[in-house]
C-alpha cells in the first residue's frame, strides 16, 4: 500500500506547478491513506499551504535543486515519486531508489493538441497509479481570512475586471496600446472596474492605469496568496501565458489567456476558459519544445513583421471573447 508519496515539481515557474496541480490532486484523492509531499520552488509553492490533498510542502532551492533532493531522498522514505523534472540530474538521482515506485517523466511525446496537464494525467493512470474518478479540474484554495482581507481592498462595483500586462519575458508580452484600447472598451460598454496588478514594470502598470478612467486601480505587489485572494473575486481575468492566468483559471474564474511563443492547445486552460494563440503559422514555432524557438532565448520576435507575436493578437479579437463571459 501506498502510504507516502513525493511529487517533484521543478520545472520554474508558477505556471508549471499549477499545470501539474490536477496530477498532485488526483494522486491525493486515488491514494487517501497516503501522504503526499510536494518538492518545489518558491513563491508557487505557498499557494498550495491550504491545500487538503498536500501533506507538506517542501521548497526547493533554485540555485541547487540537485542537492536538495538529495537532501529529501536521504531525509525520507517514500513508497511512491513523481517528477515532472528532467534536468540537473534529478531523474537519475530518482532512479537509485530502487526500492521505490517512480513515474520520472510525465512529459512523454505528448501529441501536439495535448494540454500539458491532460498528459500528465494519461500517464498517472496508464501506470495504473490514479482512478478515472478521482480526475477533476484543478482547485487552488484558500482561506476566508484571506479572502476577506483582500476584499476590503477590492471595490464593490461590478463586473471586476483584471488585467495583466506583465509577464516574465517581454517576447510574452501583448502590447501596452492593446491592453489601453481592450480596458476603454470594457469600461464603456460593460462600465467594468479594471484592477491591475503590479509586476516586476511598475512604470508599465502605472501607464495603463493613468490611461484608463478614474475607477481603474493598482494591486499593489506583495504576498501571492493575497494576489490570488484578490482574483478570486474577479469576473474576468485577461492575461498573457504567465502564472496570474493560471492562478485564475485553478480558482475557477474566466480567464482569456493570450499566447505567444508557447502554444495555445498545450499550455492553455480548458472552457470554459479562452485561449488566444498569435500568428499560429510562425515558421519558427516549435510545438514540440517552445524553448528551443529563436524567440526565446532572445526574448525577441526574429520576424520583421513585430516584436512579439502576440501583436497578431488584436483588442477586437480579446471583446469577441469578452462578450462570451461577461
Amino acid at each position: 500500500m501506498i502510504q507516502s508519496i513525493l511529487f517533484i515539481e521543478l520545472l520554474g515557474g508558477i505556471g508549471d506547478l499549477l499545470l501539474a496541480l490536477p496530477a498532485i490532486q488526483s494522486l491525493a484523492r486515488s491514494h487517501p491513506q497516503a501522504q503526499l509531499r510536494v518538492l518545489t520552488y518558491a513563491p508557487g509553492g505557498m499557494l498550495l499551504c491550504d491545500d487538503p490533498h498536500v501533506y507538506d510542502i517542501i521548497i526547493a532551492d533554485r540555485h541547487s535543486a540537485h542537492a536538495t533532493v538529495a537532501a529529501v531522498l536521504a531525509r525520507r522514505s517514500f513508497d511512491l515519486i513523481v517528477s515532472t523534472t528532467n534536468h540537473s540530474g534529478i531523474p537519475e538521482l530518482i532512479a537509485q531508489q530502487r526500492t521505490v515506485r517512480t513515474v520520472t517523466n510525465l512529459w512523454r511525446s505528448p501529441p501536439p493538441d495535448q494540454r500539458v496537464a491532460d498528459r500528465f494525467l494519461q500517464i498517472l493512470q496508464a501506470e495504473d497509479l490514479i482512478t478515472p474518478q478521482s480526475i477533476a479540474p484543478a482547485r487552488l484554495y484558500l482561506s476566508e481570512q484571506e479572502r476577506q482581507q483582500a476584499r476590503v481592498h477590492l471595490p464593490p462595483a461590478r463586473p471586476l475586471v483584471f488585467l495583466v500586462p506583465d509577464a516574465g519575458m517581454a517576447i510574452k508580452r501583448w502590447p501596452m496600446r492593446s491592453y489601453i484600447e481592450l480596458g476603454r472598451a470594457l469600461q464603456q460598454r460593460y462600465q467594468a472596474h479594471i484592477v491591475v496588478p503590479m509586476g516586476n514594470d511598475p512604470e508599465q502598470t502605472i501607464m495603463l492605469v493613468a490611461a484608463l478612467d478614474s475607477t481603474a486601480q493598482v494591486w499593489p505587489r506583495g504576498d501571492l496568496h493575497n494576489l490570488a485572494a484578490a482574483l478570486s473575486f474577479a469576473d474576468l481575468v485577461v492575461a498573457p501565458d504567465t502564472g496570474i492566468a493560471h492562478i485564475a483559471a485553478a480558482l475557477a474564474v474566466p480567464t482569456i489567456t493570450l499566447f505567444g511563443p508557447s502554444w495555445y492547445e498545450r499550455y492553455g486552460h480548458p472552457a470554459p476558459h479562452i485561449n488566444l494563440q498569435g500568428y499560429t503559422a510562425c515558421p519558427e514555432r516549435n510545438i514540440a519544445n517552445f524553448t528551443e524557438q529563436t524567440c526565446w532565448y532572445a526574448s525577441t520576435c526574429p520576424l520583421a513583421m513585430w516584436h512579439t507575436c502576440l501583436e497578431d493578437i488584436p483588442p477586437t479579437a480579446v471583446l469577441q471573447a469578452v462578450r462570451q463571459m461577461l
